[in-house]
């Protein structure tokens, strides 16, 4: 069986959806990296955060890559990272709900949102790697 995928993203070819998806996360991501603050995580949970979102922006990049040299391998940075990435996320947002609720609802807000289009950006690139030849086809 396995997850089902998407043959087309918000009216565009699936293609195209994997290009935005991934143009937008590695704005994202690249914009979690300029503004994580060091003094509201343990030093080693940072580092960890920053490199995670570092090695996300360059599968982002080899995503992009992938639009134009059709490539599967490209993608599995990308996916690889991903999950790692919204497991941080989550236990980030479980942070900010433990530890400052009242004084970062707008975090948290913040927070859960990007974990909502992260999901989603990884299911779209997940579609557009089954569709360059996964170990399932698409077209079923």
């Amino acid at each position: 069986m396995g997850i089902p995928v998407m043959k087309r993203c918000c009216c565009l070819e699936l293609k195209w959806g994997a290009l935005i998806a991934a143009l937008v996360d590695w704005g994202l991501a690249g914009t979690l990296v300029g503004m994580t603050n060091y003094a509201y995580l343990a030093a080693a949970m940072w580092y960890v955060a920053v490199a995670v979102h570092v090695a996300h922006v360059v599968g982002c990049i080899l995503v992009v890559a992938s639009v134009f040299v059709p490539n599967k391998k490209l993608v599995m940075v990308y996916l690889i990272t991903g999950i790692i990435r919204i497991l941080l996320d989550i236990a980030f947002v479980i942070y900010l709900c433990i530890e400052f609720f009242e004084n970062l609802l707008v975090a948290i807000i913040i927070g859960i949102i990007g974990l909502i289009l992260a999901v989603y950006f990884w299911y779209v690139i997940f579609s557009w790697f089954k569709k360059l030849g996964g170990s399932a086809p698409v077209d079923i």
